[in-house]
């Protein structure tokens, strides 16, 4: 005896399935649409992120250093001509990019995190939709 599935599945059961598959193609689309949206706006090679996290911390203890040795300071002294002509200057400039980017990232955390409580919450397709209609990056 062979038992025909698809009308042993209830409807609800069905919209079910289809809410948390169409919450998790979400999810993804989010994910993607974030990661791009930082990739513009980042270097991406491997150890990129702690290379910038150092060159800030750099930038704050020689701007906090009464007379600065550039020995003291290795990534600055490699960056000094290239970027800027003089340590201050450089420094300035890496604690500008770095404000700049805490700017940008709170704005697109706040989004992402946004949209992701939506999904969370959505209990119909439509609210998913919704969730994912004010994804603008």
């Amino acid at each position: 005896m062979s038992i025909d599935w698809s009308r042993t599945i209830t409807a609800e059961a069905r919209a079910a399935t289809a809410l948390e598959a169409a919450k998790a193609e979400a999810r993804v689309t989010l994910a993607a649409a974030v990661t791009a949206a930082r990739a513009t706006l980042i270097t991406d090679l491997p150890g990129q992120s702690m290379i910038y996290l150092a060159k800030e911390a750099e930038a704050r203890a020689w701007m906090a250093d009464p007379i600065p040795d550039p020995a003291a300071y290795p990534l600055l002294s490699a960056e000094l001509g290239i970027t800027a002509p003089d340590g201050a200057s450089l420094a300035q400039i890496w604690l500008n990019l770095a404000t700049l980017w805490r700017s940008t990232a709170a704005g697109l955390e706040a989004l992402r995190l946004t949209a992701s409580a939506a999904i969370d919450a959505a209990t119909t397709l439509e609210e998913v939709g919704s969730a994912m209609e004010g994804l603008v990056i």
